[in-house]
């Protein structure tokens, strides 16, 4: 299941077609950039195949026919063909297309299979082809059992094309393959299972990425200021370095943004950029990955470049994490000390908990992207659009590593994969795909999943609690009296000082209103209202979501009182929103509250997250 490099995807396609195959069906956006990558294909064809160079590159699309390239640029030196450089073998010629397409023959796409199957040797433009077909994907799938129209016209001309390859390639080195170019494979008649070869056509790399972004600096589009200051230089490369080493690395990582992208949006990114007269500094990569976001996210994906957040406790994950930034991040570190590539992290815990924060902090800790996958949105109406839209994601995220990727509520995405959800399957289906993606993926993709019903969720699939799916499985549970009192922080920090003043008066009196001990001095700094906020008596069993909404409605306490916003306000919602808390978890018993996370772990020995 290993994702193919783009030149690992070609070296298989030119391979595919010297062996005979007769139908290729390649999946891609980008109509364009895979004719051209095939008319590469062709060129070397025709330079490896020294007795006979008439290989032919034909296309068909509706309303237009069967047109032929009838200019190729020659490959120039000597090739190895099992380590070829496909970006530096010339594609189709650069200019007006009505002057290297010559117009073949006009016939709608039932005629034009037939057409491709009679062609015999004297046909001199379409023996030696590879005829490349568009439009035609949805007259090959079937739907409510019933087949396109297409699917038995294309079985016939696979056959005929296996025939013709085995009487002809030994002595004329004729043969013909048809390449069918689609977004799409979902839904395809289980007839061609035996008869097409499916190809994921992969993304740009920046590598290619890069030969795009030269060729507009050097046609002028796109420059260097003419002068750059040591800050930028150091702002980029981390270092004092040469202003050609800031060159290359400002390009290296404008291009490493663009990954994910089609090479046409890609391009439009650039053009923008042009446009509007910016040099290439710093700040494009940034402009690179917010267009990026904009473009990438969907229903089942959302794209956040930088991730900014706090989290107070869980000290112990914490520390988990940090210590496999370098590894998760750098294949230089892991060769360097033997390390294994991190896989992942499964969250555990009560809603609310701060498992969805960990997943933001985890990407903030790496300086990764976050990708969120929504997996209840890859579900479909049609048989086989979930498992081909799960396909489709995860090879986005390989393609966008190094990334995070989070997957929300695990336990709620596969209900029907345990036999109870009437989806025929496909809830099955797709959670075995994802469970050998997250076994087998060789891309630096950490992947974070979260679960609320995690005794449920291991009880019906133990899988995921297999060693080598995840690097471990944390409990997060309530936060003790020192997380809370760092969230308390993070979220009052922003007032004191402003709204908020910190009276040592008060604080006593509300210490006393409570029947809570002070212990220490009371001060006239904000630590002391984070202390009594934290109290067990005050906010004992709440998370840090509980947190959050306790202070957002004691700000509208305040307002509805037209009052000062106060410490014993605060203290008051608090203390309401506290009782809620423990209505949520059934009991207000002390020790049933202390053994709560004892109770949900069922003796499981997994780490705790605090």
């Amino acid at each position: 299941m290993a994702r193919l490099t783009l030149q690992k995807t070609l070296q298989r396609i030119m391979l595919l077609i010297r062996s005979g195959y007769p139908v290729l069906y390649i999946v891609t956006h980008e109509e364009f950039r895979i004719l051209d990558f095939l008319s590469r294909i062709v060129n070397v064809i025709r330079y490896l195949d020294s007795k006979n160079r008439s290989k032919n590159l034909i296309r068909w699309y509706n309303g237009v026919g069967f047109e032929m390239l009838n200019a190729f640029n020659p490959v120039e030196g000597e090739i190895n063909q099992e380590e070829i450089n496909w970006l530096r073998m010339p594609g189709i010629p650069s200019g007006n297309s009505a002057d290297y397409w010559e117009h073949v023959a006009n016939r709608n796409s039932n005629d034009a299979l037939k057409f491709v199957r009679d062609a015999g040797v004297n046909d001199v433009k379409m023996r030696d082809s590879v005829v490349v077909f568009y439009d035609i994907h949805q007259e090959l799938i079937n739907v409510n059992g019933l087949n396109g129209q297409l699917v038995r016209p294309l079985r016939n001309t696979a056959d005929s094309l296996r025939k013709y390859y085995e009487n002809n390639r030994a002595d004329s080195k004729h043969y013909k393959t048809l390449i069918i170019v689609a977004p799409g494979v979902s839904q395809i008649s289980m007839e061609l299972e035996r008869d097409i070869i499916k190809i994921d056509f992969p993304l740009p790399e920046t590598d290619e990425l890069q030969k795009e972004l030269e060729a507009m600096i050097t046609g002028g589009q796109l420059g260097f200021p003419d002068a750059i200051n040591q800050k930028e230089i150091e702002s980029v490369c981390g270092t004092i370095a040469s202003e050609d080493q800031y060159k290359k690395q400002l390009k290296d990582l404008i291009a490493g943004a663009g990954r994910g992208l089609t090479l046409d949006h890609y391009k439009l990114g650039l053009n923008s950029f042009a446009v509007h007269g910016q040099m290439l500094r710093k700040e494009l990569i940034d402009n690179m990955l917010d267009l990026k976001a904009k473009t990438i996210n969907n229903d089942a994906l959302q794209y956040t470049p930088n991730v900014e957040i706090n989290l107070g406790g869980l000290e112990e994950i914490t520390r988990w994490i940090r210590l496999r930034k370098g590894p998760a991040t750098s294949e230089t570190i892991r060769n360097k000390y033997n390390l294994p590539k991190p896989k992942g992290v499964l969250l555990c815990g009560a809603s609310g908990g701060g498992k969805s924060q960990l997943a933001k902090l985890i990407a903030k800790e790496f300086s990764l992207a976050l990708l969120r996958l929504d997996i209840g949105s890859l579900f479909g109406a049609y048989v086989g659009v979930s498992e081909e839209r799960t396909r489709q994601v995860l090879q986005l995220a390989e393609v966008l590593s190094p990334v995070v990727l989070w997957v929300d509520e695990i336990d709620k995405a596969f209900v029907g994969a345990n036999g109870g959800g009437g989806d025929n399957g496909v809830s099955t289906r797709v959670l075995g795909y994802f469970l050998t993606w997250l076994s087998e993926k060789q891309d630096d993709v950490f992947v974070v999943a979260t679960a609320n019903d995690f005794n449920s969720l291991l009880e019906k699939f133990p899988e995921f609690g297999r060693k080598g799916r995840f690097d471990e499985i944390f409990w997060v549970g309530l936060p003790d009296k020192a997380a809370r009192k760092k969230i308390f922080e993070i979220y009052l920090e922003k007032y004191i000082g402003k709204d908020l003043v910190v009276d040592e008066n008060e604080i006593r009196s509300i210490y006393v209103k409570n029947n809570i001990d002070e212990a220490g001095e009371v001060i006239n700094t904000p630590d002391p209202l984070y202390s009594l906020l934290s109290d067990d008596v005050i906010s004992a069993g709440m998370t840090g979501a509980e947190i959050e909404y306790a202070v957002n409605e004691a700000l509208y306490r305040a307002y509805e009182s037209r009052e000062q916003f106060s410490a014993t306000i605060i203290a008051d919602t608090v203390i309401a929103a506290k009782d809620k808390a423990l209505y949520r978890i059934g009991s207000k018993d002390k020790v049933a509250l202390d053994n709560l996370e004892t109770t949900a772990l069922k003796g499981k020995k997994w780490p705790n997250a605090g």
